[in-house]
């Protein structure tokens, strides 16, 4: 019994050691000022509602009702589920939280026939691959920004189709028609797409044509249009761990591939902890630090592209309390830095739900909900930042025909009241838009 208790102190001792290292080093005064003045440069603007022929006072109820910035998932469990129930509560969630949605383009279930392809609803059903079209209808009718992911990817379980020939020499004329598909048919509806896939993370098993990420870019950037913005996006080790300051291999990629002609218009750093020892580490306070983000952020950025860290998996191990708080806790802290940072256009969570990953994924429980669709606390950590903290709603009575504020960057609309009668109107909140509405009361 003695025994018992003792290895019960020495785990509770170990837990309580990791959450205090932790904890200092999100509560270092540093780290937090540089959040926090981040949050308030690159994510606020200033703006005044005027009211010029206005004769007392005004009363006025700012609401706002979209982000600029784009919060985002992946959204390859859409029309999935078992009953319709199911997928009632999947879309409402996600459009609850998000207005960016990465949409399952892979090769290899997009087109698992050669020349059989799946793009229209009533396709032969995929597990987590619903038909793009199905997905760019939900998109349009709910105002969400889709994004294609990915043109090519060297990855024989999820991307490389079975039919592709072996022969090299056979492999990139195949690339090239399928790229320029996709530019046929979508290139109108999806404005960003990841064009190469893990370009670091080699498969020699597959038999891939030399120089393919840069055929992949020139091929994309002749074929889609000219506002289509097309992304490089790598593995989660190369993105954030392996740095060598300039010397850093994704960092060496990018200049390698724009220096020889790829127009990369943006850049995605995956973010999974498929890794026991990593998810521990990241616990312990011993990896993913604070100014380690930081550096590998400050790094990209010099590229002046769009930074998406574009595929979130936070476990929840132990599948206990402890453990989904911890969940909460990561996803708290990883997401105000994140958006604290200039670079940074989005952060894209990867499976809403647990018992939704590809097979062998699911052990990590990196949902935010559960596998009943049930918020988990990180779903309440996420809503209270997107829905609550990073948004700007408030009353106000005006008395001197104007009132200026500073907002988050999105779209608003404001009811304003006067001598009983209401109006409502509707503005946005750019870095480069006009930063005043005035508004007729006559």
């Amino acid at each position: 019994m003695k025994k018992i208790l003792l290895l019960l102190l020495l785990i509770s001792s170990e837990a309580y050691a990791q959450t205090t290292a932790l904890d200092s080093l999100w509560t270092n005064p540093e780290v937090e000022k540089r959040i926090q003045e981040g949050i308030e440069a690159n994510r606020k603007g200033e703006f005044t509602l005027s009211f010029p022929d206005a004769k007392g006072t005004v009363q006025i109820e700012v609401t706002q009702i979209k982000h600029a910035f784009l919060f985002g998932s992946n959204i390859f469990m859409l029309k999935g589920f078992k009953t319709a129930a199911q997928n009632e509560r999947y879309e409402t969630v996600f459009k609850e939280l998000f207005n960016l949605a990465c949409v399952p383009f892979y090769w290899k279930t997009l087109e698992p026939q050669q020349g059989k392809l799946r793009y229209e609803a009533g396709s032969p059903e995929i597990y987590r691959r619903p038909p793009p079209d199905v997905v760019l209808d939900f998109c349009k009718k709910n105002g969400i920004t889709p994004k294609g992911h990915t043109l090519v990817w060297d990855n024989t379980a999820h991307a490389v189709p079975e039919w592709l020939p072996k022969d090299t020499s056979k492999i990139q004329p195949l690339i090239d028609l399928r790229i320029r598909q996709l530019a046929d048919r979508y290139g109108s509806t999806v404005k960003t797409w990841d064009v190469v896939n893990e370009v670091l993370k080699d498969h020699p098993a597959v038999p891939m044509p030399p120089e393919y990420p840069l055929k992949a870019f020139m091929t994309a950037q002749r074929n889609f249009p000219t506002d289509t913005r097309l992304f490089l996006n790598e593995v989660t080790t190369e993105s954030w761990q392996n740095y060598h300051r300039e010397y850093t291999p994704f960092n060496l990629l990018i200049n390698d591939l724009k220096n020889r002609g790829a127009r990369i218009d943006g850049l995605g750093l995956q973010f999974h902890f498929f890794s026991e020892p990593l998810h521990h580490n990241v616990v312990a306070g011993k990896a993913m630090k604070p100014d380690e983000l930081f550096k590998a952020l400050d790094l990209y950025g010099k590229h002046n592209l769009p930074i998406h860290v574009s595929e979130i998996t936070i476990p929840a191990l132990p599948h206990t309390s402890e453990g989904l708080e911890n969940q909460a806790k990561l996803t708290r802290n990883f997401y105000r830095l994140w958006f604290s940072h200039p670079a940074v256009e989005s952060i894209i969570w990867w499976n809403v739900a647990d018992g939704t990953a590809v097979a062998g994924e699911d052990k990590w429980r990196g949902g935010f909900l559960d596998e009943n669709l049930q918020p988990k606390p990180a779903y309440h950590a996420l809503n209270t930042l997107i829905n609550q903290e990073w948004k700007t709603n408030f009353n106000a009575t005006v008395s001197t025909k104007s009132h200026s504020f500073k907002g988050f960057y999105g779209d608003y609309v404001v009811k304003v009241t006067r001598q009983g009668k209401t109006t409502e109107h509707t503005f946005s909140i750019k870095k480069d838009s006009p930063k005043q509405l005035a508004i007729s009361l006559n």
